[in-house]
């Protein structure tokens, strides 16, 4: 008569899925415990506004209105410093503030934030003059990012509409250049800024309408969370 010999091969199998199970539950609170150090304006900045999905339309890509919810690129949750989630709250914070104007949005890029500002807030058609609102305004924007050493660049952006007076090049650099001079007299350091113009040669969505030409005529202040 044989012996049966038990090789424990149910022991084992019992074992390795109980392993499963505890590491995933070691990672899930690891999840948990990370995400815990971003404050709830930092959550609704997540879930909001750092949402990007990506249409196809005459060639070019351009951001959509509604997204679904995206950590920023190149810079994973978990790894985000305080400093970076100070950030987020600031900004969280400003679009809070303005949200209201339709004018205001934040997007992320990669291992970036972006603030873009339509002109209609900042100037009048066909000048670099800033008006009272946009006063307004970019001194809350100095007052949030003061206190940061990031690199930023303001970049100047028209719409395809060609004036007599100035190239839209020309008006695009000279209200980057606007928004970059009153920054600096509100503290931030000049070290830390550079501004770019674009002209009509960026946009955000095919000028199709006047509504879509308008949200093409903005300027938008670029944060690099880690390096330029």
């Amino acid at each position: 008569m044989r012996k049966r010999v038990e090789t424990g091969g149910i022991k084992s199998k019992w074992m390795l899925t109980f392993s499963d199970i505890s590491t995933l539950m070691l990672t899930f609170f690891v999840l948990l415990f990370g995400i815990s150090y971003i404050t709830p304006k930092g959550i609704r900045f997540f879930k909001q506004i750092l949402n990007i999905k990506i249409q196809k339309g005459v060639g070019k890509s351009y951001p959509s209105e509604g997204a679904i919810f995206t950590p920023i690129p190149g810079v994973p949750l978990l790894s985000l410093n305080s400093q970076e989630i100070s950030l987020i709250d600031d900004l969280s914070e400003l679009y809070e503030n303005y949200k209201g104007e339709g004018n205001l949005k934040l997007y992320s890029g990669f291992e970036k934030l972006t603030l873009i500002i339509g002109n209609d807030l900042l100037f009048p058609l066909n000048s670099w003059s800033l008006t009272n609102k946009a006063k307004i305004i970019l001194s809350e924007v100095a007052l949030k990012l003061r206190k940061y050493k990031y690199k930023i660049i303001i970049e100047g952006h028209t719409d395809s509409t060609v004036s007599p007076k100035i190239s839209n090049e020309e008006l695009s650099i000279k209200r980057a250049l606007s928004v970059l001079n009153y920054l600096v007299s509100k503290g931030l350091s000049s070290a830390n800024l550079g501004i770019a113009g674009y002209g009509d040669s960026k946009p955000l969505y095919p000028e199709t309408d006047p509504i879509s030409r308008a949200k093409n005529r903005r300027v938008e202040i670029t944060i690099y969370l880690r390096r330029i």
